[in-house]
């Protein structure tokens, strides 16, 4: 006989309250004729049961980044399945988790610099969305920051407070990515044999193109040198990393991606820039050639002499042309680049304070286009914006949005390099120089690409930030007796 035992009034509002959400879900899906709301009941169960084990959904969430697909619904709306509304559902239990027990968050982390510069990103995107010309579209992205933010950053800091973490998550993240490199290099090399013109097939339907996969390879890259620093030389986990390292970088030559291929080749002088604490010397350096090299492109038009001849701007079968024609300014997809460029610097010139809004750089950009820099695939099929998430933001977010970013980017190098120095032990400092080589990988990929809101790029921009935070607060260490 099955013994009976009362039931709480809690578990009565809860009951109750799931069907009420079930019933409303069922009737607005009718009503608006969006099928999508029949799933909020199994969302809410999914959120229920993440908060009674939120460390597994997301350390969950890390295995499926490698491996998410991109679905297009019949309406034109797309999504990253299954990591995106695993990233919803993530962020409704952080806000609830964090309501109920502030305490999850360490000491000093919401104040912490890197976090602080992150917030104002985020906040003066909120104002865009609320000024923006079509605030559709930019509610869209705020939400997808929003989302992005609260699992990849709070979350982060919440789950990864010790060296075994560290480690549970790096594997996670690892072991899927390189099976999928290695599916891809053979589908390459046995179906396609290394062709240029055949990369794209060989990625999907894993990763949108040979940039979106080459940007996370070589995003994570560093993870597996530190990664190997954990085991003796003479284990097999140790050979095994090693042997992961050679397969990366094939992996990123045979993408036949030119930013990923930069950022690798940059992380070298990187890392002595750090460990020479030249860091606010090169940024300035950096800072002061750019801002001279724009200001005189700008300067009485001179721009126009870089323009391209339509006829000669193609795509090329082969590297090597493909690498030529790039430093001939005969390389469509560089050109195409150039094309866009010139448009959202006219668009922040006429609209300097806030842009047009987040999301909307593909809805205003062909009026401020200049017809000199047209190639052959200026009609943009893809809809893709600016290709520089740095123009990105001044063309969206005006020129406070661009500000803003570069501070973003300034605190994580230069703060960075002081939390490196901060640290005291070997193994910390590692962990640290590992996060900055990240860092710069993302940030190499950004001034070619805009995948921030990638699922690809965009949560190791926001977990880095986080994890830097958590070294800098003491709440996370890698030293072998903090397990």
């Amino acid at each position: 006989m099955i013994a009976s035992r009362h039931i709480s009034k809690t578990e009565y509002a809860l009951f109750y309250g799931f069907a009420a959400a079930t019933v409303a879900s069922v009737l607005a899906a009718y009503k608006t004729e969006t099928t999508f709301l029949l799933a909020v009941p199994g969302l809410l169960l999914i959120v229920f049961f993440t908060i009674l084990n939120y460390k597994a959904m997301y350390f969950a969430l890390m295995a499926m980044l490698p491996c998410s697909i991109e679905y297009y619904f019949p309406n034109g709306l797309a999504t990253d399945l299954p990591t995106e509304p695993l990233m919803v559902g993530l962020t409704l239990v952080t806000v609830t988790l964090l309501a109920f027990r502030k305490d999850l968050l360490p000491k000093g982390f919401m104040s912490n610099p890197l976090i602080v510069v992150l917030l104002l990103h985020l906040f003066w995107i909120l104002i865009c969305a609320i000024n923006s010309d079509l605030p559709v579209y930019s509610y869209k992205i705020l939400a997808a920051k929003i989302w992005y933010f609260a699992p990849f950053t709070l979350l982060t800091a919440i789950v990864l407070r010790t060296r075994q973490d560290m480690k549970r998550w790096f594997w996670l993240i690892f072991t899927p990515l390189t099976v999928l490199i290695i599916i891809s290099l053979l589908r390459h090399g046995l179906i396609y044999q290394f062709s240029f013109s055949d990369v794209n097939r060989c990625v999907t339907p894993y990763f949108r193109n040979h940039v979106n996969y080459a940007a996370m390879i070589s995003i994570f890259f560093p993870f597996i040198l530190w990664a190997a620093s954990w085991y003796g030389k003479n284990t097999f986990i140790h050979k095994l990393l090693l042997a992961c390292i050679v397969l990366y970088v094939a992996a990123i030559y045979l993408s036949f991606t030119r930013t990923a291929m930069l950022a690798v080749l940059g992380m070298i002088p990187f890392y002595f820039m750090v460990k020479w604490r030249l860091t606010r010397m090169a940024i300035a350096g950096f800072a002061v050639v750019a801002g001279m090299g724009i200001g005189w492109l700008f300067y009485d038009n001179h721009y126009l002499r870089f323009a391209p001849n339509y006829e000669e701007t193609i795509y090329h079968d082969e590297f090597g042309a493909h690498l030529t024609s790039t430093f001939q300014g005969k390389d469509v997809s560089s050109m195409e680049r150039v094309y866009r460029w010139v448009a959202a610097a006219r668009m922040a010139d006429d609209r300097p304070w806030m842009g047009v809004g987040s999301g909307n750089f593909y809805n205003f950009y062909r009026s401020y286009t200049v017809t000199d820099f047209e190639t052959y695939i200026s009609d943009n099929e893809e809809r893709s914006t600016v290709h520089n998430y740095y123009l990105l933001m001044l063309s969206e977010q005006g020129w406070p949005g661009l500000i803003i970013f570069v501070l973003v980017t300034f605190v994580a190098f230069i703060y960075g390099e002081y939390i490196y120095y901060k640290m005291k032990s070997r193994e910390n400092r590692r962990a640290v120089m590992t996060l900055l080589l990240v860092m710069f990988s993302i940030i190499i990929n950004l001034i070619l690409s805009d995948m921030l809101e990638s699922d690809k790029v965009g949560p190791f921009f926001f977990m880095v930030l986080a994890i830097l935070a958590l070294f800098d607060t003491g709440a996370l260490s890698m030293e072998a007796d903090s397990q």
